[in-house]
């Protein structure tokens, strides 16, 4: 009984009605269980609204203001689907309700622990950065998984400033970050830390600009990060 022959053959509405067979009742009940977004898709709180006013319609009195109702022997047929129908929205609901409460503590230990993978080695990569005209190096700085701590030393031996900022960007243009206020080492280079599990897999382009006393800069040179998906 797959779902399209479920809605085909009305069984919602059958089985709000008693009219389904034992066997057909108990397979419904069943598959509503194991799957409890279907009592949605099927919309059976509105089935059971549309059913109950039925029974209004056409004189079917279910209400105790008729102590002898139970002898019309459509209505313990309806009064049992009824029962059964809330007896499966419960079931239904507390199977969604325990879904979202295991995904809700997957949420808050993720954020306990961080978004950062803890790095699984640590390694130095000197580097010199592309000036107008010439090829820009890539650096792999490892992957997602296989996380590193990486030390860039970027070489800046070829200009005279003392104050430097880097901006890092995507590939496609997107802003990732930048860094401020870097200053060269005694060797002339700049030490840029930078984790490979804080970057999505991809191409990352790296400028690097010189910032004069007013705050203003200008680029020197360019570089790009390769992070890997393993």
């Amino acid at each position: 009984m797959d779902l399209k022959l479920i809605e085909q053959r009305q069984i919602v509405e059958r089985y709000l009605l008693g009219k389904l067979s034992p066997p057909e009742a108990r397979f419904f009940e069943q598959l509503i269980r194991k799957s409890p977004e279907l009592a949605e898709r099927f919309g059976l709180a509105e089935s059971l609204k549309r059913t109950m006013k039925l029974l209004d319609e056409t004189g079917t009195e279910w209400r105790e203001t008729q102590p002898r109702f139970w002898h019309d022997g459509r209505v313990p047929l309806a009064i049992g689907g009824v029962a059964a129908l809330f007896a499966v929205l419960f079931v239904a609901t507390w199977f969604a309700k325990g879904a979202l409460e295991t995904k809700a503590a997957k949420l808050q230990e993720q954020a306990q622990i961080g978004l950062l993978n803890a790095p699984t080695q640590t390694t130095t990569i000197r580097v010199t950065p592309a000036r107008p005209g010439e090829r820009v190096p890539t650096v792999s700085l490892g992957g997602r998984t296989t996380t590193s701590m990486v030390e860039l030393r970027v070489s800046t031996t070829f200009v005279g400033a003392t104050l430097y900022k880097a901006t890092i960007k995507r590939d496609d243009g997107t802003f990732w970050a930048r860094l401020d206020n870097l200053l060269r080492d005694s060797n002339g280079e700049l030490r840029l830390g930078v984790n490979s599990g804080a970057f999505a897999a991809g191409v990352y382009d790296v400028s690097i600009e010189a910032v004069n006393l007013r705050g203003d800069g200008q680029e020197i040179g360019r570089l790009k990060l390769r992070i890997d998906a393993n």
